[in-house]
């Protein structure tokens, strides 16, 4: 018999070497209530066709082995994963044997998923999971969840990955209380959202697809969205480049993943600020120190990326024999080598936990709304638009008035102002899918023009600084390169700053797209 159901369930991340203290853990013991966990053995085999086409659809049909209880086969549907909850549509039935049977479903929407998606495709085994479970029914508050702790391997072809994973999958209640129990484990257990499913890790192993750096696709907003729906549509999307873009800092694969890193923790911090007035204090404080404390974290790597990658190559061209600039190249690398160290120790420590369940809390339910005012859930609730046109008016503002006399602002007064048209970007790549397009178009290009001369204005005094510590390292050739190159960005400053004044003034005297 087809059973049908909505799969809601909160995945984390965990170092094989905790699970025993996980299983030990006093707040499990509390909630356990004397259950205790039981061990299966779960071969899981996916399918598809040859070109995931299925997959491309939100659609997953599995084959599982539970131990020596048989087989049943399962279709699962996405809801796109964007938010760090998914919720999915569910289909069960169960085997004789390990052989696919479409046919014997017969609830008639998965039969009109799979009429539609599936028939008369070439379906065959894509990859496995084999895994031990380990899994109880535990109350927590007012909500009942099974915890299951997964290890194993995915395999396809004779490539595999290993899994360590938790799961709480709610059976009953309100999803904060996933969320809630996951942050007290995470005092005595170091556990990490995980956004990323069994199923995509044995697709890219099929794909033989490595992992790299992501760049988000753009906040689609519609006018008719609550200003609380877009909001949560912004914190889904900083959330996912900052996991999506992990790994590239932890196995050191791609030097752009730590910028995009950055950027996501930079949007979820616009974000928090466009909106702080509608958001009570407490946790929403507590995300703005998270959030500029995991990104501190960062600044070393990628500044000496930067450095290494574009700063220090243009020196090369410009100076191609000084034998101090090439012993530069050798005190930065070691200097990076240091700061991706640095970063690591971050991607470790609790805090950076912390930050992603929270977020992960704030992008999946409207956690945000402890303690909030009245007026506040009336602001979050009312259409987006109401509330873009103020938030983008008080950024627009900052920018300007800042820009008046941008001549004779001093190096940290351009950083601010930097920092401001930054802000005003990122607030208009948020919500300028509401309004049109070519208006849009035409604002944001301005303002990328400005943006981008305050970045080389920021990179060179940054390189500045990188010079500056490079100092004690250097032989007498490196001393007089960093003179040389010192000199040498003095100019280039002088440069970028006429341009500057002729990049404000074009930005301020623009319509805004809002008005």
């Amino acid at each position: 018999m087809t059973e049908k159901q909505i799969e809601i369930e909160l995945k984390l991340r965990i170092d094989s070497k905790h699970v025993a203290r996980l299983k030990n853990a006093p707040v499990l013991r509390e909630v356990k209530e004397g259950r205790r966990l039981m061990t299966t053995h779960l071969v899981s085999i996916y399918h598809d066709t040859p070109k995931l086409a299925l997959a491309n659809k939100g659609l997953a049909i599995r084959v599982r082995k539970k131990g020596t209880k048989g087989w049943e086969q399962t279709v699962k549907t996405s809801n796109g994963l964007r938010e760090a909850l998914p919720s999915r549509h569910e289909w069960t039935v169960e085997l004789e044997d390990g052989v696919l049977d479409l046919d014997l479903f017969t609830d008639k929407d998965v039969k009109k998923l799979l009429n539609k998606f599936a028939r008369k495709k070439k379906i065959d085994r894509i990859f496995e999971s084999d895994l031990k479970r380990s899994a109880v029914d535990l109350t927590y508050r007012d909500a009942v969840m099974e915890l299951a702790i997964d290890q194993g391997v995915v395999r396809s072809g004779e490539k595999e990955v290993p899994i360590s994973e938790v799961e709480f999958e709610l059976k009953k209640g309100h999803p904060a209380a996933l969320f809630d129990l996951a942050l007290e484990l995470q005092r005595t257990v170091p556990l990490l959202l995980s956004m990323r499913s069994k199923a995509s890790r044995g697709r890219d192993l099929y794909l033989d697809r490595g992992p790299g750096a992501y760049r988000a696709a753009p906040v689609e907003l519609t006018d008719d969205m609550s200003a609380e729906t877009a909001f949560r549509t912004m914190l889904g999307q900083g959330l996912r480049m900052i996991l999506s873009n992990e790994v590239c800092v932890r196995q050191d694969l791609d030097v752009e993943g730590c910028h995009q890193m950055r950027i996501g923790m930079r949007r979820l911090r616009v974000a928090l600020n466009l909106f702080k007035r509608n958001l009570p204090a407490g946790e929403a404080v507590l995300l703005r120190r998270l959030l500029k404390s995991c990104s501190k974290g960062l600044d070393g790597l990628r500044d000496w990326d930067v450095f290494l990658g574009e700063t220090l190559p243009l020196i090369e061209e410009r100076f191609p024999d000084h034998q101090g600039v090439a012993e530069l190249r050798m005190a930065a690398q070691k200097q990076r080598a240091k700061a991706l160290d640095a970063a690591r120790v971050m991607l470790d420590a609790p805090e950076y936990g912390q930050l992603l369940l929270i977020l992960g809390a704030w992008a999946s339910y409207s956690r945000w709304a402890s303690g909030a005012s009245a007026e506040q859930m009336k602001a979050m609730a009312s259409p987006v638009t109401d509330l873009a046109t103020p938030l983008l008016d008080r950024a627009y503002k900052r920018v300007t008035k800042r820009g008046e006399n941008v001549a004779e602002l001093t190096t940290p007064q351009l950083h601010a102002l930097r920092l401001d048209v930054k802000q005003m970007r990122y607030g208009t790549e948020f919500f300028g899918s509401v309004y049109p397009a070519k208006k849009v178009k035409k604002f944001r290009s301005k303002l990328t023009s400005m943006q981008q001369i305050l970045g080389q204005l920021q990179d060179a005094a940054v390189a500045e600084a990188r010079l500056s510590a490079l100092t004690p390292e250097l032989s007498a050739d490196g001393h007089v390169a960093v003179g040389v190159v010192s000199g040498w960005f003095g100019a280039r400053v002088e440069h970028k700053l006429q341009g500057l004044e002729d990049a404000v003034s074009t930005f301020s005297e623009q319509k805004p797209f809002w008005k």
